[in-house]
């Protein structure tokens, strides 16, 4: 799915994506990654929800976001409670969805000037 909607305020936008990838900028990435309009951090080594934890997710806290979008294509997986409980204390809003839903929402609520950050598991 190819996305087009120009966003020329944002240094990081994603512009497609396809099945075990994403594309940033209309560059391919194949791993897990954590973008947000001003950053993209690509060494982020999760392959799976369930592997999450406050030290793999430490990274998103210096993004400042007041939204962070989980995406993945693990269906019905959710983070452990604590990692939900952590976020809510950090008063930061955490919506976990499928990759491609994920990739779209981003989009949005960087066009709507939105502080998001979109942390993308990918199988790698």
């Amino acid at each position: 799915m190819d996305l087009t909607q120009d966003f020329s305020d944002s240094s990081f936008v994603i512009t497609g994506y396809q099945a075990g990838r994403v594309l940033i900028n209309n560059e391919p990435y194949s791993e897990s990654l954590i973008v947000s309009p001003e950053k993209l951090i690509t060494a982020w080594e999760v392959t799976g929800i369930r592997q999450l934890d406050k030290d793999r997710i430490s990274a998103i806290l210096g993004l400042q976001p007041e939204i962070v979008l989980l995406g993945s294509d693990e269906p019905g997986r959710f983070p452990d409670g604590e990692i939900i409980a952590w976020f809510a204390q950090q008063k930061i809003g955490l919506e976990c969805m499928n990759l491609t839903a994920a990739c779209r929402t981003y989009g949005i609520l960087v066009s709507e000037g939105r502080r998001v950050a979109a942390a993308l598991i990918l199988p790698g």
